[in-house]
């Protein structure tokens, strides 16, 4: 008898504990059905096995299905019952939408949602249909459904240099890897292009522009193979986890996959690469984020760009991690070797120093801190060629964008620049009095390089520091070496001075405004710190659930310094709201956000479990940012954030929160049992 063998009685175990998930009303079974292009078939598939799951006497209904206008699909969708579409009106043209709320009033056993990529008309709940999917998912409801191969978002990339058409309603990996069940539609390429001529997929004049560019032949078979083969690895990926649960141990699950998340524009493709290896590993799969001082300080498209990133890797299944530092490579090394990281996937960049000499890569100095660890070099170039575009819409819309940020940026630097134009003044003065009292050229080089500190010290952005140095140099060449009030130098020894003294001036500079940015960085941490200490010490003190949301509220505000609305469960209903205002707002904050679609928002977070609100793919229309207070799949509160136009709360901060929400989750469990 082969040793780990499962036996009889664990299966029937398992057969009953899904049987009375389904007694129970748990949670519902989603299917995919899968296509490498448009008209091999899904829609079609999928209505089939609809009929076919009627026959058996289960409960089916048509949420949505995409009117394809295609005889076979449409002749087979009759004897099913439809939940009429939601029509919505955007810029003057009637779009039929999925009506989730009449799919969750009628509450079928298994309903029909064809188009799970689609990106929802504005003004609906959730920004995407595959979130009205899982929606009607937690509510135990069936869902059957289709997607291509190119809307996958770890494979757009590679369908996109395949296509050359950048694809942008893509759904999560995450959600199609956990999908229960993924049936491939799958139809011969020239059969496809067959039926392409033949009209059956689109009209004649569509047909034909579709034959010359997505529908040829090289470019079908390229799609159906990477179809096949995530299928494949799929299938693949689950018949080991089988094994491993029915007491098959034998296998190496060490792997721990890290990337590193920039704002670089290409970053997005290091990050599809490194989900896709961590998902043939089958290991951990984390994103870093180092986060320095010039990171800190960077524009707005700059660090929008990074929100974005890092969002598309939580979206691939990532665990985000911040951590702080001046050296970039070390930060990565180091914590490659307390995470137990095993391989390190990551853009190609090359660093060339003021000589024009070669420093080498990141990744090689990565591998000065870290032989041991196996480094994946990501070619850091577009994907794909995309395609020029007049200046229309977009590019204005870019353009107020920019003209924003260089409006903020340009405040800053005229305040810099008042700055660094006081302290040379200031320096140069000083010079003037040392040379009437009779002191030497060494003792105005000194108040100079004092200038430069102190310039570095009151300034932001290293450039200052620079200019310093430079004007330090040219000052004291103008105003205390012969001639006087030229920048001609008789002595052969001043360009020997002045080279010493600019170094000596851009390097203690450079020095203390890194120290400066460190110690900023750090007092920054240690405040964070202190508060989620302060946090865990006073949630252990509490004595209510009233105590509790206070605490919440409170620490919140001081970690975000934003305003804060928070609701809770009490009695088997929704509490609140209460308020925790920061200083200097003015009353009408309670008035304002007392509406009832703020509370319709807050409701739906606790019964759902998940964010929404502002600047999510969820309710997007309402004034705040809410997120859960919950513990499993129990939510106990949601916590209602003000935020701006276009503002996000940085990753280090959200974190933070989130920690401060789930040790508050815990606390509220003991008093809710």
């Amino acid at each position: 008898m082969e040793e780990g063998r499962p036996s009889p009685e664990k299966f029937l175990d398992k057969i009953r504990q899904e049987e009375k998930c389904e007694e129970d009303g748990g949670k519902g079974k989603l299917k995919i059905f899968l296509g490498y292009a448009a008209g091999v078939g899904k829609t079609y598939a999928m209505l089939e096995a609809a009929h076919g799951a009627k026959d058996r006497g289960i409960d089916v209904a048509a949420g949505y299905i995409e009117p394809h206008a295609r005889p076979e699909t449409e002749a087979m969708a009759e004897g099913l019952e439809t939940i009429p579409p939601m029509e919505v009106c955007y810029k003057g043209i009637t779009l039929r939408e999925f009506n989730l709320d009449l799919a969750l009033e009628r509450r079928p056993k298994l309903i029909l949602v064809d188009e799970f990529a689609h990106t929802n008309a504005q003004g609906m709940r959730h920004k995407k249909r595959y979130q009205d999917i899982e929606e009607l998912l937690d509510a135990g409801i069936h869902v059957y459904t289709t997607v291509n191969i190119q809307h996958i978002e770890s494979l757009n990339d590679i369908v996109g240099s395949i296509t050359n058409i950048r694809v942008k309603e893509t759904i999560p990996d995450k959600i199609f890897n956990e999908a229960d069940q993924v049936e491939l539609v799958d139809i011969e390429p020239d059969d496809l292009i067959d039926r392409l001529n033949q009209g059956k997929i689109y009209k004649k004049f569509q047909a034909e522009r579709a034959l010359s560019n997505f529908f040829t032949k090289e470019k079908l078979i390229a799609l159906r193979e990477i179809a096949l083969r995530s299928t494949a690895d799929r299938v693949n990926r689950l018949a080991q986890e089988e094994r491993r649960n029915s007491g098959h141990t034998d296998y190496y699950t060490g792997e721990h996959i890290l990337t590193c998340v920039s704002p670089s524009v290409t970053s997005g493709k290091v990050i599809r690469t490194a989900a896709r290896l961590s998902y043939a590993f089958r290991g951990k799969f984390t994103a870093l984020c180092v986060e320095t001082p010039r990171l800190k300080n960077a524009d707005v498209r700059t660090r929008n760009m990074l929100d974005e990133n890092i969002q598309l890797a939580k979206a691939l299944g990532a665990e985000v991690v911040t951590v702080f530092g001046e050296d970039v490579a070390y930060q990565i090394a180091e914590y490659a070797k307390i995470g137990n990281v095993s391989k390190i996937v990551m853009g190609r960049t090359t660093h060339k120093s003021v000589l024009g000499q070669s420093r080498g890569t990141l990744s090689e100095q990565i591998s000065r801190y870290a032989p041991n660890l196996d480094i994946y070099i990501i070619p850091d170039t577009n994907s794909f060629p995309y395609r020029k575009r007049g200046r229309g819409g977009k590019e204005r819309i870019r353009g107020l964008e920019k003209s924003g940020e260089e409006g903020a940026a340009g405040k800053g630097m005229l305040i810099n620049s008042g700055k660094l134009a006081v302290l040379m003044s200031a320096a140069t003065a000083a010079g003037f009095l040392f040379a009437a009292l009779g002191f030497s050229e060494a003792n105005i080089i000194m108040v100079y390089l004092l200038g430069c500190l102190i310039t570095a010290l009151c300034t932001e952005g290293r450039v200052y520091s620079a200019a310093a140095s430079v004007l330090s140099v040219i000052l004291f060449n103008f105003f205390f070496t012969n001639p006087n009030f030229s920048l001609r130098a008789y002595d052969k020894e001043y360009p020997v001075t002045f080279a010493i003294m600019f170094g000596v001036a851009f390097l203690t500079s450079s020095l203390m405004a890194r120290v400066r940015s460190s110690a900023a960085e750090s007092a920054k941490v240690a405040y964070r710190t202190g508060i989620l200490l302060e946090n865990s010490r006073k949630l252990r003190r509490v004595k209510s659930v009233e105590e509790v949301i206070r605490e919440v509220g409170e620490q919140a505000v001081r970690l975000l310094g934003l305003s804060i609305v928070v609701y809770w469960v009490g009695a088997g209903e929704m509490v609140g709201p209460r308020y925790f205002v920061r200083e200097r707002v003015k009353k009408s904050f309670m008035n304002k956000y007392n509406t009832q679609q703020e509370r319709n928002a807050a409701r739906w977070v606790i019964n759902n479990g998940h964010r929404a609100g502002r600047t999510t793919h969820s309710l997007p229309m309402c004034e705040l940012f809410y997120v859960p207070v919950k513990t499993g799949d129990k939510t106990y509160a949601a916590v209602g954030i003000e935020l701006g136009e276009d503002e996000k709360i940085p990753t280090f901060e959200y974190s933070l929160l989130s920690g401060i929400m789930n040790e508050a989750g815990l606390v509220l469990e003991r008093f809710y049992g």
